[in-house]
């Protein structure tokens, strides 16, 4: 009897000990779920929360370009770089920008200032006074020639003013009645011999107006063509278009040569800038205008025909605006480094 209330006794005791085992792990379970759920919400709120930092710092970058964007191609110089580059300005004004040909000529003399001074009757050079390149007045004694037929002597003046270019006597020589013994020639004008060569030849005509230049020197001047040959010289198979223009001081010495620019069409009226104030930046023309002190900006131009010093414009610009006439092309080198060095649109 004793032995079966043990047994009984000992198997209440092993069931109360699982039931309450059981108990004891559904209970840290139970308690283990609200700290994990508080886990996940915390991960989740900060999913959340660096989203919204990351979109924040998209509009700060996008804000930032916009303000490059605005500001592209604007230089800005202090007046010591202003003055380093070169940089001087002018005013959109109106001009002419026409059409022209290039002539080559020489210098020659005026033919119809030139004399050939030849003595009345053959006879001996007994004087002569007188040497290539100096200047005579028209009554001048030039020679004194003993006649063979009288054996007297008799003078020989000069005609006109001018200079001695020639001389083909010499003092105990015999002189011919039918040989010059002097040429004299007036230099106060003098004809510009332009070749003309067929292409051109239409094109050429009395009364247009040509800039001469002479080569070698800085003697230029702007003239009318007065005359046009009208046949053609078989050896350089040209044809001479002929200038006669002052030449006081003799600042045009026949046999300098001299280049020549006829305007064959004076063109229209319109918008006109320095030449080099044109600049070529990204396959359009631009001209630089003021932005302000020191400030320059690109503007992109419509140009039309061009001459050795200005350019048309024939859009965007007007009359009156202020543009940099020389030191453009220093500018837009300022642009091509800054863009290639990342910072396009900043001159600094």
């Amino acid at each position: 009897m004793s032995k079966l209330l043990i047994v009984v006794f000992a198997a209440l005791i092993w069931t109360l000990g699982s039931i309450g085992m059981a108990q004891d792990t559904d209970n840290h379970d139970c308690g283990d779920e609200p700290a994990a759920h508080d886990e996940h919400h915390d991960q989740a709120a900060d999913l959340d929360h660096d989203d919204h930092d990351d979109d924040g710092h998209d509009e700060d970058v996008d804000h930032d370009g916009h303000e490059d964007h605005d500001g592209k191609g604007v230089i800005e110089l202090g007046p010591a770089a202003v003055e380093l580059g070169g940089i001087t300005l002018a005013t959109v004004g109106r001009g002419r920008i026409g059409r022209s040909i290039d002539l080559p000529g020489e210098v020659g003399f005026d033919e119809d200032r030139l004399v050939n001074v030849a003595p009345r009757f053959p006879g001996i050079a007994k004087e002569v006074r007188y040497r290539v390149g100096d200047y005579v007045n028209a009554g001048d004694v030039i020679a004194i020639i003993e006649s063979n037929e009288s054996l007297s002597t008799y003078e020989i003046k000069a005609t006109i003013s001018g200079w001695i270019i020639k001389r083909y006597i010499n003092p105990g020589e015999f002189v011919s009645e039918e040989n010059s013994i002097y040429v004299i020639a007036d230099l106060s004008k003098v004809w510009v011999n332009l070749a003309v060569y067929p292409r051109d030849a239409e094109k050429i005509k009395p009364g247009l107006n040509v800039h001469l230049s002479a080569v070698g020197s800085a003697a230029e001047t702007v003239w009318m063509i007065d005359y046009v040959t009208p046949v053609m010289n078989v050896e350089t198979r040209s044809i001479t278009a002929r200038v006669v223009i002052p030449n006081t001081g003799n600042t045009w010495r026949p046999g300098t040569f001299v280049r020549a620019r006829v305007k064959t069409d004076p063109g229209e009226d319109g918008l006109i800038v320095e030449k080099n104030a044109v600049q070529v930046l990204d396959d359009e023309h631009i001209v630089f205008v003021t932005d302000g002190p020191g400030r320059f900006k690109p503007v992109p131009v419509a140009v039309g025909g061009s001459d050795t010093e200005h350019t048309r414009i024939l859009a965007g610009l007007e009359q009156g605006m202020s543009y940099v006439a020389t030191g453009a092309f220093e500018l837009k080198a300022k642009i091509v480094t800054s863009s290639l060095s990342g910072h396009a649109g900043h001159g600094h």
